[in-house]
């Protein structure tokens, strides 16, 4: 079983952010709605939210024969649904409208979960405005999606809407940690960081890429090669080149990385994200035992306007790299113009 589904949450109290503790709280109050809408990015715990919703609906808490079934997807009473497949309206009036009217088999509730609910077809969803608005005392509703603004005007007024947030590093690392440590994986403290990073707030593919990583050393070195990232100290060499005005330098470090095969991008975001670190040096209090010596050079020894136009135009060439197929042409002039436009400033 993969990591993802192994350590998905069960419970409230395993799901980060506000949203699960309102549900937890309404539910336990008898205070829940008929129909919800769970919506934010991919990996961010929609459906997963909904499942735990359902388990707290419906299970007794020392009933695992029943939690299991709901998170086995076997539940009789629970009927998740993926949209993006099953999204037209005669699915809708045969596996939604027509069973919701009978009663639940075991549980107090029936329970719907639309997954990626925003690619039903306007059909689809007209036909569900009725059933959202007056529902058997039995029914429940929950519309996971990513793009919200897509569901019908009618149905969003008659649900209470939870936007889920993207995860933070920190939360992300602490679930890496937490996975690593279950599954007895020695790990270095960078590389779980980095597979924060890449997972850009989703837990599913922070999950997939320990997995991923796991068949190895989880160590910075080796995530490094799985991401097709430079070396650790490539950026920083780049961003130093840069400050120093080391066109020939600069040059020499991407056209080498284009040669290894490297992803130039990512290569250019790490030095923005370098330069970023600088001006947090520069503006915020960080302990000293938590600042990195390099690029405390790099803070104490350029000017905070010009740390930041250096950290925009690096993000702005490492976007542009990704819709051309020049990488080493557009990364080599673009830092070439960032060098000039220090050099004129100084």
């Amino acid at each position: 079983m993969s990591f993802y589904n192994k350590y998905r949450p069960k419970n409230f109290q395993d799901i980060k952010g506000k949203s699960a503790q309102i549900l937890d709280k309404q539910i336990k109050l008898g205070k829940s709605t008929h129909a919800y809408i769970l919506s934010g990015p991919p990996g961010t715990g929609k459906t997963t939210l909904a499942r735990v919703a359902a388990i707290s609906l419906l299970c007794d808490e020392n009933d695992i024969d029943a939690k299991n079934s709901i998170i086995n997807d076997a539940h009789p009473d629970v009927f998740e649904i993926n949209c993006a497949v099953n999204n037209g309206v005669d699915h809708v009036r045969e596996n939604i409208v027509q069973f919701s009217r009978l009663a639940p088999t075991s549980g107090k509730y029936k329970i719907f979960i639309l997954d990626e609910c925003h690619m039903l077809t306007t059909q689809a969803q007209t036909s569900l405005i009725k059933l959202t608005e007056e529902p058997p005392p039995f029914v429940k509703f929950f519309f996971c999606t990513t793009d919200p603004n897509k569901i019908l005007r009618a149905i969003q007024t008659r649900c209470q809407t939870f936007v889920m947030q993207k995860l933070s590093i920190k939360d992300l690392s602490e679930i890496l940690e937490d996975v690593c440590i279950k599954e007895n994986l020695p790990f270095e403290e960078e590389a779980i960081i980095m597979i924060a990073k890449e997972a850009n707030g989703s837990a599913r593919t922070a999950l997939s890429l320990l997995e991923q990583a796991s068949v190895d050393d989880i160590s910075e070195d080796n995530l490094r090669e799985l991401l097709n990232r430079s070396p650790k100290n490539v950026a920083k060499d780049l961003c130093f080149a840069i400050v120093n005005s080391e066109r020939t330098e600069a040059c020499r470090i991407i056209q080498a990385a284009y040669l290894e095969g490297r992803d130039i991008g990512n290569l250019l975001l790490e030095a923005s994200y370098v330069f970023m670190t600088a001006l947090k040096y520069c503006l915020l209090k960080i302990k000293k035992v938590d600042r990195d010596p390099d690029i405390e050079i790099i803070a104490k020894n350029v000017p905070t306007s010009k740390i930041v136009e250096i950290t925009e135009h690096l993000y702005n060439i490492s976007s542009s790299i990704r819709q051309t197929v020049s990488e080493d042409l557009v990364a080599i002039t673009g830092v070439l113009k960032i060098i000039d436009m220090c050099t004129k400033q100084v």
